[in-house]
């Protein structure tokens, strides 16, 4: 098959709007949902809700045997890919993680900061450790950071978490307490800077506070994160109960805090890695068990290899191959069903292209430059997105590698950084390397046999 053959399949440019309901022949388009029927003039076959708000069957929607409506509504709520997990008993993996990030907190009394790369599931192991932290009795407050957050409006409303009764110099019994005060009371009106902060964080007693700043990364105030580094300093100077863990995007510590030398003893950095094998497999089995349903072992495989260690990704698939199943009435998720949710990742994933990117892979059209496009977007599984050459020969079997990534850069598909002997890249477009893979392996997987992909994958 011809590269321009391969785009076109996965590609929707020049598709019938037909094509997103029905094909020729008057059946469902293999990409389209039972929830998603387009309207024939029949009343029954109008788009609606399987289940109501409230996670009861819908009136609109098809009648489903109990134990498959069961499985639906179990399944997606477990394998949700666009939020995280907010509940332990769905939590998979990471276990190990968690409970460094415990041990830093309670046994060292540190300030933590999470790294890792966007979808890694730092979120998610976040609301986990709030849930945990709060089962001990610990005060926390939770905040997602903005581009335009401010310091004063974000440690303010962490401070309303604490009720005035844990302040030294405040009586239980006193008016203000009894009231409902809480510690944000005392704090000034206006602006506040960090030494002020602390100090009032310093007259803390009874409990300890955990303020979690997550998505760090998005605040653009430099004043922001320099105030937050004095923070820092200043409540350990004072031993204060009070520790703050800030998670982000970055490859490491110093992307996230920057050089501030005077607090590198009081924070420790925790990188966040990649799912291991088990730890997806831990994640199916989480799902199987709470729904019912079952991912034959072959699929199970196929989702490990595809999932390339990314917990969006684990999730995205399962959720779409036990959809497929569950439509056809069936509790056992097959290969079947797992090609089939590879179409709608593919033009899930392809969607967020930019129109830009759209046109330049196009027009890149060499047929042996599709499979070095799929070993650099597997390469380019880091914490920021940057790979080497080596990286990529190491995906692909490093035939043709520096002519063909050569051939990508002019196309302007990727981006050159060189500095001194070394030469790094990475995707100008950062939906790109998702939507190569889960397009180069849909066609690689109905082109063979899945077994003799994963073998390919795991060499």
């Amino acid at each position: 098959m011809s590269f321009r053959s391969f785009m076109s399949k996965v590609w929707p440019f020049g598709r019938r709007s037909e094509d997103y309901g029905y094909d020729e022949d008057g059946e469902p388009a293999p990409f389209a949902s039972a929830v998603m029927r387009r309207n024939r003039g029949s009343s029954g076959d109008f788009p609606a809700f399987l289940s109501s708000a409230i996670d009861r069957p819908g009136i609109g929607g098809r009648k489903e045997r109990d134990e498959v409506l069961r499985a639906r509504l179990t399944l997606r709520d477990l394998f949700t890919p666009t939020q995280p997990v907010t509940d332990r008993s769905s939590f998979a993996g990471r276990l190990p993680v968690l409970a460094r990030l415990i041990e830093l907190i309670e046994e060292q009394r540190s300030h933590v900061v999470l790294y890792g790369e966007r979808g890694i599931g730092k979120t998610s192991l976040l609301h986990v450790l709030a849930e945990v932290a709060r089962d001990s009795d610990y005060v926390v407050g939770y905040a997602t950071c903005g581009a335009h957050s401010r310091f004063e409006d974000i440690f303010r409303a962490m401070l309303r978490e604490v009720p005035l009764l844990f302040h030294g110099e405040v009586a239980p019994t006193a008016a203000e307490s009894e009231a409902g005060g809480t510690i944000a009371d005392r704090l000034p009106k206006g602006a506040f800077d960090a030494r002020e902060l602390a100090e009032l964080c310093a007259n803390i007693v009874g409990t300890r506070v955990l303020i979690i700043l997550d998505e760090y990364d998005r605040i653009e105030d430099p004043e922001f994160r320099q105030t937050v580094a004095e923070l820092i300093k200043n409540l350990s100077d004072r031993a204060a109960r009070v520790q703050i863990v800030l998670a982000g995007v970055a490859f490491n510590l110093q992307e996230l805090i920057g050089y501030v030398p005077s607090i590198r003893r009081n924070v420790i950095g925790l990188p966040m890695p990649r799912l291991a094998g088990d730890e997806v497999r831990a994640l199916i089995e989480i799902g199987e068990k709470a729904s019912g349903a079952s991912f034959d072992p072959q699929v199970a495989r196929l989702v490990g290899a595809l999932a390339n260690g990314s917990p969006y990704l684990a999730r995205l698939l399962c959720h779409h191959s036990s959809m497929k199943a569950l439509d056809a009435g069936r509790l056992t998720i097959e290969t079947g069903d797992f090609l089939a949710a590879l179409d709608k990742v593919v033009d899930e994933s392809e969607s967020r292209l930019t129109r830009t990117t759209a046109r330049q892979v196009r027009a890149l059209g060499v047929h042996e430059d599709r499979d070095l496009l799929g070993a650099a977007a597997r390469a380019s599984t880091t914490p920021d997105g940057w790979f080497t050459r080596e990286d990529v020969a190491h995906q692909s079997g490093g035939h043709g590698v520096e002519q063909g990534i050569e051939r990508i850069v002019a196309a302007e598909i990727i981006e050159r950084e060189q500095e001194g002997d070394e030469v790094r890249y990475r995707f100008r477009d950062e939906a790109l390397p998702t939507f190569m893979w889960m397009a180069l392996a849909r066609d690689n997987l109905r082109g063979g046999n899945p077994e003799a992909f994963l073998k390919a994958v795991a060499a």
